[in-house]
């Protein structure tokens, strides 16, 4: 914590360096001049609806702190701070509050000394990604930390941020009020960008706005947070006021509660801004100035204040706002009162952060300076053991549009061994990935799911994989890579792949009355082909049963809901299948149990995925086994996270019975 500082400002122009205003930076304030001049400086503000959207009133949220809590006087935050930057000509000021959150964060986890993450970036994921103000430069601390929570945000040397915005000489739809998102997001980022390692945060949360519950939240944490806030021009000594404003009170960086001129000036032209509360000192007293830009005295000529303010971290650069504030140019004071009365306050937590080195991407993922096999970190991995043999496949080949059996690619292994490692990297050209779903098939039949229909309308897929699921099989034989296009209207084609392996030992051969899955092809005992002639196999039958019926799934909601199967042809189980199509824009919100009418279950999936939407898959289950097939099958689904909601388009399940 620094030192105690307070400042207090006299009622006597002769106590301030200077009365008017010889700097440029704004119109006079000694009362006699009249507005700003084109000269003034007029850093950007923001869209105030954007702001404020979806923000509970103080009323609709608890106070944070207890009633008999007791604060220090001063406090601050400022060596866990990131430096101070600025957001240029452009409007996105709740971007830079959020991304100085965010870097604050991370230097109090301590695993980046020094991160610097991409306004850019976040600003294209609140738009495109969480698909929020898409209309507007704007948008507000909840929707971008939606962003960073869902979806992640990367470095910002993947996508630096761009000072000015997008208009006509860029692109020569970005004019007038109807512009497409992309003039509020300079464009796609650049391929590096979508490639590069994401970063994100805990979900985020409303404060309320009163200093005691700010107080409360960010000494009980120990962090910053936003603080979205209704904009008064003459209050901010901003150059578009109507209103005198004052060059020693924007170079000190305060903002006192705007006065009745002021609000009428400035609800006129409604704006807002967004800043990070970094700190607060009670005893910093402040003398207000009048509509006139006057210092106001009370009827005994005493000055009139304002006492208690909150320390902030502002986005207009170090060059003209708070040069003279104790903390560092780029740093303010707020009033208690203007935030209590105008703004809006959201909070996170410090992120968990484990960097761990992926040994063949060509990045640099733990940030220590060493890439790939030259990390240290990588020396047993597979990816960089001599023995890895790459096989590459077949290019070249059109994906059909909205076609389930899509396209497939081959490629002929003649080794012989099992698998021990492998790696597949896909090249597919696609106008909007998430049409796609990506498999491979081994020679044994065994289909392993690489990309269902995830990346929105992003194009292209240039990924790798490492599926576990294929450990243990046998290597020799064809593999296919199957690509289908699950909906209309766009197309691609399968540019290239290739699948990587160390090959261990002989196949592990299967044994049919054992209960395991010993060659790892996905079929145990009598559902092996293997197994097909063996005794106590034969006379296997194949029972299925399918539900089209759409069923919603209630958000944040531990009871979840169900839907119904009737198995009608018996037998005993011996191997079980069910396979699950969830539309959902955050699958790890999901649990899905599988229940047997007499009670059996098994839990299929358990909120996994991150930030992964929707959920096609098939699940192999032995749980079941030895139970009579035929009568109710139910299938459970919740979502145990609050803010998404989804569907079950379709479930069934594939049962072989003897």
């Amino acid at each position: 914590m620094h030192a105690l500082r307070f400042v207090l400002v006299l009622g006597a122009c002769a106590a301030l360096a200077a009365c008017s205003d010889d700097s440029g930076t704004g119109p006079t304030s000694d009362g006699t001049g009249g507005g700003g001049s084109a000269d003034d400086f007029m850093p950007p503000v923001s869209d105030v609806d954007s702001l404020f959207e979806g923000a509970p009133s103080n009323d609709e949220l608890p106070e944070e702190g207890k009633f008999d809590a007791t604060y220090p006087a001063q406090f601050d935050l400022v060596d866990s701070q990131s430096p101070v930057q600025s957001q240029g000509r452009r409007g996105v000021c709740s971007i830079f509050s959020t991304v100085a959150l965010m870097e604050h964060l991370y230097i109090l986890e301590g695993t980046i000394a020094e991160p610097d993450f991409s306004e850019q970036f976040l600003q294209w994921s609140a738009k495109v990604e969480v698909g929020a103000f898409t209309d507007t430069d704007g948008s507000n601390a909840r929707s971008n930390l939606d962003a960073i929570y869902r979806f992640g945000i990367v470095l910002e040397d993947a996508w630096p941020y761009e000072p000015s915005g997008w208009g006509t000489t860029q692109d020569e739809a970005c004019t007038g009020d109807d512009r497409p998102v992309r003039c509020y997001t300079n464009g796609e980022p650049p391929q590096a960008a979508l490639d590069a390692q994401r970063f994100n945060l805990p979900r985020g949360r409303w404060i309320r706005s009163n200093a005691d519950s700010i107080k409360a939240y960010m000494t009980t944490n120990g962090t910053a947070v936003i603080t979205g806030v209704r904009f008064y021009y003459q209050a901010w000594n901003h150059g578009a006021s109507e209103l005198p404003t004052s060059s020693e009170y924007s170079a000190a960086g305060y903002v006192l509660s705007p006065n009745a001129e002021d609000r009428t000036d400035s609800e006129a032209r409604p704006a807002g801004h967004s800043i990070l509360l970094v700190g607060w000192d009670d005893d910093l007293s402040v003398q207000r100035r009048d509509g006139e830009g006057n210092l106001m005295v009370d009827e005994a000529g005493e000055p009139v204040m304002e006492t208690g303010f909150f320390l902030f971290k502002n986005s207009w650069g170090t060059s003209r706002f708070g040069t003279q504030n104790p903390f560092g140019a780029g740093y303010g004071w707020i009033s208690y009162d203007y935030v209590e009365e105008f703004g809006s306050v959201y909070g996170s937590r410090i992120p968990e952060v484990d960097l761990t080195e992926v040994c063949d991407n060509g990045g640099d993922d733990d940030l220590d300076g060493a890439t790939d096999c030259d990390d240290t970190d990588c020396e047993n991995a597979n990816a960089c053991n001599e023995a890895l043999v790459v096989f590459e496949g077949e290019g070249d080949i059109a994906i059909p549009d909205n076609t389930p059996n899509g396209a497939a690619s081959t490629l002929a292994i003649d080794a012989t061994g099992t698998v021990e490692f492998a790696r597949v990297s896909v090249d597919i050209e696609h106008t909007y990935r998430g049409d796609l779903e990506v498999a491979v098939v081994a020679p044994n039949g065994r289909r392993v799911v690489l990309h269902e229909r995830s990346g929105g309308g992003e194009d292209d897929l240039v990924a790798t994989y490492e599926p576990e699921a294929l450990i243990g099989l046998g290597v020799t034989g064809t593999w296919t890579l199957e690509v289908s296009d699950t909906a209309s209207a766009d197309t691609g084609r399968i540019r290239g792949w290739s699948l990587a392996v160390v090959v261990g030992g002989d196949t592990t051969p299967e044994v049919c009355d054992d209960g395991v899955d010993n060659d790892a092809n996905g079929q145990a005992d009598c559902a092996d082909e293997a197994c097909i002639d063996a005794p106590g196999c034969e006379g296997l039958e194949t029972v299925t049963a399918t539900s089209e019926e759409a069923l919603n799934i209630p958000d944040n909601d531990p009871d979840g809901d169900y839907g119904l199967l009737e198995v009608l042809d018996g037998g005993e189980i011996v191997d079980l299948a069910v396979d699950v199509d969830i539309t959902h824009p955050t699958r790890s919100d999901l649990q899905v149990t599988l229940v047997h009418e007499s009670g059996a279950s098994v839990v299929l999936f358990d909120q996994e995925g991150g930030n992964e939407d929707d959920l096609v898959r098939r699940f192999e289950t032995d749980v079941f086994d030895g139970l009579e097939a035929a009568g109710l099958w139910s299938l459970e689904v919740r979502d145990l996270r609050n803010l998404d909601s989804g569907t079950l388009n379709a479930w069934g399940l594939e049962i072989t019975v003897r």
